[in-house]
């Protein structure tokens, strides 16, 4: 509706569009209505596209393939039709030429007509007068009362009832994907997914088309719009076609993870066998570190290529045809939480991904982001944002807002938001108007596409499933099956286990705490770290068995270790049951503990058995010559010190001037940004506390911070070592 006029001739309609699709658009400017008029031009001729001649009117096609292709529009100009512009006019005469057999009709109402004849000849003019209702020459075509606005907002309403409960016209999954064979196909040139139909025709999309360069593919659409019932089309019509030897997946969701949790595996252990890496609720630093490891796959892929005189995939699989080097696809959705703070890390992330479109092609891994909105992103804006998507042809629309629309397709392209739910505008062309196509995607339904998962993790040879990236879960020692690794490892040094790392394989932290200077672990923090100090403690002692007999000395200064550790006495029996020696030191007692370990050190006294103080709550202990001594002199006599303290004044009253650097290892556990930046020695620091996160930093062998996931849940002994 166009009502330059402001006359309100669309308002008792309104109501139309409380049905969950916007069926009315009111447009009261010059400038809307030329881009309506654009929009409506490349609509018609897309319908024309879809027809493609075989029938004379979008009506008749519809009848003839019995399914709801493209859709009727009615186009309603309520101005003075003679004082719009000529060019505007001669547009209007043109569409309206086209517009009835490609579904779109017009209605112009004006009080003065104001052109030729010629133009006039288009239309069917009626006369009313009262009820009475005549042709422009005359002829009486009968009577017409009109409707009161009450009746016309009831029907409105009625309306928008029944677009709330229709349902929408569903493209089965094997229309595009037949059943057959699966993994019959090759990705040496490229890998081909289809997501819907586009007409009569099933509608697919190449990665790794090097004639048109097309390597990487942009997805967005509003809230509730499909995006993650597209995404799940995607991948399970490339699983279909390809093998994991052909196809690796990295899949990361940025919001609630529900998406991909159906391909980490089931109740039956079922996993989706192309998945490398699958993260659910995951965060920044793991995708930056998801990022890192695809550029080490295209390095050692480079490599590879230089040897064999080639220089890309393509070339390399048509010279060794049996050579193992799949394509991988990086999917991302909700890309741009990526970017939500602007910092290091969302810097380097825009660096990378920048680098990552212009680089990976040849390596032959490509990459999809998804997201509900690309704009607003400091880190992706000008430049970069030109840098990023200006190496993605490939953009698959849902139904968005007008200026997403033209964040993804183009400033002139508005086809997006025009759409109805499930509906598509893929553009194979960085969102050229005339490379529009409006594809009807296809349903993703689980009653289907689970068996087939069942099959392919039948058929699947290899051995173990995806790594599983899940942020907020709290981790125990248990949960790292490398610990048994190293449980057997007769001559290993004593080991720390930090905390698990933000890797695509979620390794360990670790801290080597062999004699030597400065072997100490400093845990600053409010938040309760008493069931992460006991799990690196744990992990100290569990080489115990072997011959070794550590010493532990408990100085639970703050009587908080029996509300974290549950019942603590099993948790000491279970350190003794592995050979350790536990001390339990009160208040009182710990002075004379200190001078106790001064003593053996400086007499050289200091067994060859290792001694761990663990201290709990420091910040109670009062500053001691005595303590400045050995957390400098005991790492080298094999004494070790374990300890928290809820604020970093407190540490650093009481290591005292330069005792900071006695401390190898430092963890900031819920230390806001300015405490953290100090305890680190980093004015620059970007560090916000969050829940199961903690800020990991050895000096020996890291050259910065690392943000884990530390050991929140202390493991029984008899879960870390059954029969003990």
């Amino acid at each position: 509706m166009y009502d330059d006029a402001l006359s309100g001739i669309a308002s008792p309609f309104q109501d139309i569009n409380n049905g969950g699709e916007k069926l009315l658009r009111v447009v009261s400017n010059s400038k809307e209505l030329s881009q309506m008029i654009e929009y409506l031009r490349g609509h018609i001729q897309g319908v024309q596209n879809v027809v493609q001649g075989r029938c004379a009117s979008l009506v008749d096609f519809r009848d003839d393939v019995q399914f709801p292709i493209e859709g009727y529009k009615l186009v309603v100009i309520a101005t003075d039709f003679g004082l719009l512009d000529e060019a505007v006019q001669n547009d209007l005469v043109t569409l309206s030429k086209v517009g009835p057999q490609n579904g779109v009709t017009f209605l112009v109402h004006s009080m003065d007509l104001g052109v030729n004849e010629y133009v006039l000849g288009m239309f069917e003019r009626l006369n009313v007068s009262g009820t009475v209702v005549r042709t422009a020459e005359g002829r009486h075509l009968g009577h017409y009362t009109p409707p009161d606005a009450r009746s016309l907002i009831t029907t409105a309403r009625r309306v928008s009832r029944e677009v709330r409960t229709q349902s929408v016209a569903v493209v089965p999954f094997h229309d595009i994907e037949p059943a057959g064979e699966s993994w019959q196909h090759s990705s040496a040139e490229g890998i081909t997914f289809a997501i819907g139909r586009y007409g009569l025709a099933s509608i697919s999309i190449t990665l790794g088309d090097e004639v048109n360069q097309r390597h990487n593919a942009l997805i967005t659409g509003a809230v509730g719009q499909g995006k993650s019932n597209l995404i799940s089309v995607i991948v399970h019509s490339l699983c279909g076609r390809y093998s994991p030897e052909e196809l690796q997946l990295y899949l990361l969701d940025f919001k609630e993870g529900v998406t991909l949790q159906r391909f980490a595996g089931d109740a039956k252990g079922d996993f989706l066998p192309h998945a490398r890496v699958i993260g659910l609720e995951a965060d920044r630093e793991f995708g930056l570190s998801v990022l890192r490891h695809l550029f080490d796959v295209y390095a050692e892929r480079m490599r590879a290529f230089k040897s064999a005189g080639v220089q890309n995939i393509r070339e390399y699989r048509r010279m060794r045809p049996g050579a193992a080097m799949p394509r991988v696809l990086f999917i991302v959705d909700e890309f741009q939480m990526m970017f939500a703070e602007r910092d290091r890390v969302s810097d380097e992330i825009a660096d990378l991904l920048q680098k990552a479109v212009r680089l990976f092609r040849a390596a032959g891994i490509h990459i999809i982001l998804a997201s509900q909105t690309i704009g607003g992103n400091a880190s992706l804006m000008g430049a970069a944002a030109e840098g990023l998507f200006g190496q993605v042809p490939v953009r698959v629309a849902l139904k968005n807002s007008l200026a997403e629309s033209h964040a993804t397709l183009g400033p002139n392209n508005s086809a997006a938001s025009y759409l109805r739910s499930r509906e598509a505008i893929v553009n194979l062309d960085y969102g050229e108007p005339a490379a529009n196509k409006k594809v009807a995607i296809a349903f993703a339904d689980e009653a289907v596409l689970a068996p087939k998962r069942h099959e392919w993790f039948s058929l699947f040879q290899g051995q173990g499933g995806p790594y599983v990236f899940q942020g907020e879960d709290a981790r125990s020692l248990v949960d790292d099956r490398a610990l048994a690794e190293h449980a057997v490892h007769e001559d290993s040094p004593p080991i720390a286990w930090i905390g698990q790392q933000l890797d695509v394989d979620g390794t360990c932290l670790q801290a080597d705490m062999s004699r030597g200077l400065g072997r100490n672990i400093a845990l600053v923090g409010p938040t309760n770290a008493v069931a992460p100090l006991l799990s690196i403690v744990t992990s100290l002692v569990l080489p115990a068995g072997r011959g070794r007999r550590p010493e532990v000395a408990i100085l639970d200064l703050s009587n908080s270790m029996r509300d974290t550790a549950g019942d603590d006495e099993d948790w000491v029996e279970g350190l003794r049951s592995c050979g350790a020696v536990v001390r339990t030191i009160d208040g009182n007692g710990v002075e004379g503990y200190l001078e106790e370990l001064i003593g053996a050190v400086r007499s050289g006294g200091a067994g060859e058995h290792e001694v761990y103080v663990v201290g709990m709550g420091m910040e109670r202990l009062r500053s001691s010559a005595t303590f400045e001594s050995l957390i400098a002199e005991g790492p080298l006599n094999g004494i070790h010190f374990v300890c928290w303290w809820s604020k970093f004044g407190a540490f650093q009253d009481l290591v005292g001037f330069g005792g900071a650097a006695h401390f190898d290892v430092k963890l900031g556990y819920g230390l806001d940004r300015q405490s953290a930046r100090r305890l680190f020695d980093d004015p620059l620091l970007e560090w916000t506390p969050r829940d199961n996160r903690m800020l990991a930093w050895d000096a020996i062998g890291m050259s910065y911070p690392r943000t884990i996931i530390p050991y929140t849940v202390v493991p029984s002994f008899e879960q870390l070592c059954p029969g003990v």
